[in-house]
């Protein structure tokens, strides 16, 4: 039996299969904003993109045991199994996605928060094997964070724990786009880079576009990370303070949680691999000894794989009883 993982992020959507042997293949990416609107509607355009992929990969649906979706969002996953709020991609708000879609591919399908199905995959199958007390923070359009507490996902009484890019920075600060201001995720994030960009670019470079459009409006965050490596001393001054902002939230997350490892990653750390040490240094001259001696920060070893292993692995999860 096969299980397929599904990725949707702000900008892209992946999906892949997990074979019996643990192995992840047959990717296809897409940008999210068009798929989910294939069809009038995020269910009926997901399950176009679903049956598409059925047949462009010839599997029949005895051979697969579910589907898992990891979507950008609090989703109230005990009780409606409603998405509550998916700020980034307000298609998907209030919709019991998983119950809708299911009947309509003849599949069981599970959805989670996708930096839940990071950190599950991280601990299932990459660096945080092994380590039973974790916390993934993804660093890419948005902040997010997953935890792994007793080498079990934890996501709170109704599955809205660990939003730590909505924790808030400064209470009279930006307006993020879950309502709230000065959320974390407004000052290092993707977002928080885009709306640096026309003060860190200027004008000339402001005339160019990212990179791909068709990705999200959040892009100009790649050119400024592409205007520190070239030297632009803003751009580098921007990222050094977004990073050591992301290391006193990562403070204050291991001051109350006191994990053994933090996994660092998304496409912001990716594109700036300077920032985990600056967050590293961050939290050693900020946390309390106590959480921090013993504390690991690293990267991840998935890289963009790791929400798709995880979303296999809630299928087995779910469907088996197993953890």
């Amino acid at each position: 039996m096969i299980r397929i993982g599904i990725d949707i992020g702000a900008t892209k959507t992946v999906i892949a299969t997990l074979d019996e042997e643990g192995k992840l293949h047959t990717f296809r990416k897409v940008p999210s904003a068009k798929m989910l609107s294939e069809k009038g509607n995020a269910v009926d355009s997901l399950q176009l993109f679903l049956d598409e992929y059925f047949e462009m990969a010839g599997y029949g649906r005895e051979i697969i045991r579910g589907i898992g979706i990891g979507v950008p969002a609090v989703l109230d996953s005990y009780h409606t199994q409603e998405i509550i709020s998916c700020p980034n991609l307000p298609g998907l708000d209030r919709l019991p996605l998983g119950a809708l879609l299911s009947p309509k591919i003849e599949l069981p399908v599970f959805v989670e928060n996708d930096v839940n199905l990071i950190a599950l995959g991280e601990h299932s199958f990459g660096r945080g094997q092994g380590t039973d007390d974790l916390a993934c923070v993804y660093v890419g359009s948005g902040l997010g964070c997953g935890l792994i507490l007793r080498g079990q996902l934890y996501t709170g009484a109704d599955g809205a724990a660990a939003e730590l890019g909505h924790a808030i920075y400064d209470p009279n600060g930006r307006l993020c786009s879950c309502g709230a201001r000065g959320c974390y995720e407004m000052y290092c994030s993707g977002k928080a880079l885009t709306l640096d960009a026309p003060d860190i670019l200027g004008d000339a470079e402001m005339k160019g576009k990212p990179s791909d459009e068709s990705y999200g409006p959040w892009a100009l965050a790649e050119k400024v990370i592409e205007a520190a490596k070239a030297g632009n001393p803003k751009a580098q001054h921007a990222l050094t303070k977004s990073f050591l902002i992301l290391g006193l939230a990562i403070t204050n997350l291991v001051n109350i949680l006191n994990p053994r490892l933090i996994i660092l990653g998304g496409g912001i750390v990716a594109g700036w691999p300077e920032g985990l040490r600056t967050v590293r240094e961050t939290v050693n001259a900020t946390a309390r000894s106590v959480v921090r001696d013993r504390l690991v920060i690293d990267s991840p070893m998935l890289g963009e794989k790791a929400g798709l292993y995880g979303a296999a692995r809630l299928v087995e999860i779910k469907t088996t009883g197993l953890r």
